[in-house]
């Protein structure tokens, strides 16, 4: 069986979409069985570690979603794929072989003024075309596989949820003395909080901000809050919130961190994670700070219960002083021991060669039914 793996997200930054293709590759790549995989792309891929296993084909550079509808399906015709994997929003609307596609979240539609117009466009006219035409679809969360039959018209039948995972880097860090170099190095003091995701009104940091300031005017004035995320889109109103509120001392934007070691101190050098997003397809985040035995806070709904369970506070409501009143459970906790190993334990349930051996299963379904129609 020859997959072709659409890798154009490889192109750019690696977060989000990109490190679930990236980490599913990887793992794809371990998995017994005489598979073989081909990568299609149009622009030269992101530095990473690819197993030499894997097969590159580049053909651009364009447009990604003219290349995908003009060139990608020949190009996969050419190579002789068996089947076409989309991890991302690049599957060609007219194609021989099978096709199946991952959607992650359909958060642009259900918030469509977050987004650009070119977004905007492409979720409301050319994804629900190549979801409605793949054969199959992945998701990384029941509640994103619930969204997908409703509001997009698929079969249940035709949509199967494979989870993500936290990246092998993520795990408690044992040297004490590197988290203690890693504090004087970034001038950060113990105790500080993390908030880890891009910079867009999904993510909800203006409310972020606003609780935060809350809490150091009521109970910890000399707590500092860490922002990493690069820039995405419609920040603007983060940044007057930072200003308005007067949190140039106690709150810090770090932009992208790209490198799997640093957050791993990040993550284990935090008193705990916060982030009050509107809606997450699947928060990896979240995950990554339970790996690294830091408890988290986060509202209690779309995928974010799947991921965290029982493992880390998760807020019922919008309240200002509810979400203060978990940052002073966990803040300096007594018990911090207790959430550490409840976070491992539950980060532990997810695995990245269990999804690649989840997906792989999908891959021979899907083909098979193909052969027997």
């Amino acid at each position: 069986m020859r997959i072709g793996i659409e890798c154009t997200v490889l192109t750019r930054s690696i977060a989000g979409i990109g490190y679930y293709t990236h980490h599913l590759l990887q793992a794809l790549a371990r998995q017994p069985g005489e598979e073989e995989y081909v990568l299609f792309y149009n622009r030269p891929l992101q530095p990473m570690d690819l197993p030499a296993r894997l097969r590159h084909v580049w053909c651009g550079p364009a447009s990604t979603h003219v290349w995908v509808q003009t060139r990608l399906a020949s190009l996969a015709r050419r190579e002789g794929i068996d089947l076409l994997h989309s991890p991302g929003q690049g599957l060609p609307f007219l194609m021989e072989k099978p096709r199946i596609l991952t959607l992650h979240d359909l958060s642009p539609l259900l918030f469509p003024r977050q987004k650009d117009w070119a977004s905007h466009f492409v979720w409301t006219s050319l994804v629900p075309i190549m979801a409605r035409r793949a054969d199959h679809i992945i998701t990384v969360s029941d509640h994103t596989r619930q969204d997908v039959i409703r509001l997009l018209g698929i079969p249940e039948e035709r949509v199967t949820r494979i989870y993500e995972a936290a990246a092998p880097a993520f795990y408690p860090e044992p040297d004490t003395g590197r988290i203690q170099k890693f504090r004087r190095d970034k001038a950060l003091e113990p105790g500080y909080i993390l908030a880890v995701g891009t910079l867009e009104p999904r993510k909800n940091y203006p409310f972020l901000l606003r609780v935060f300031a809350q809490w150091l005017e009521r109970s910890r004035p000399d707590a500092t809050l860490v922002v990493i995320g690069k820039k995405g889109w419609l920040y603007d109103d983060i940044f007057e919130t930072f200003e308005a509120l007067n949190l140039r001392r106690r709150v810090r934007f770090e932009g992208y961190v790209g490198d799997p070691g640093l957050m791993r101190l990040y993550y284990s050098a935090a008193e705990f994670s916060i982030l009050p997003p509107l809606y997450e397809g699947f928060w990896l985040p979240g995950l990554e700070s339970l790996a690294c035995g830091t408890p988290v806070i986060a509202p209690r709904h779309s995928s974010i219960p799947e991921v965290i369970g029982e493992a880390g506070l998760l807020v019922d409501s919008w309240d200002e002083e509810d979400w203060a009143a978990a940052m002073d459970r966990l803040w300096m906790a007594p018990d911090r021991d207790t959430w550490a190993q409840k976070g491992l334990e539950r980060a532990r349930q997810f695995s990245w060669d269990r999804a690649a051996e989840e997906t792989l299963a999908v891959y021979r379904a899907v083909i098979q039914a193909r052969e027997g129609a």
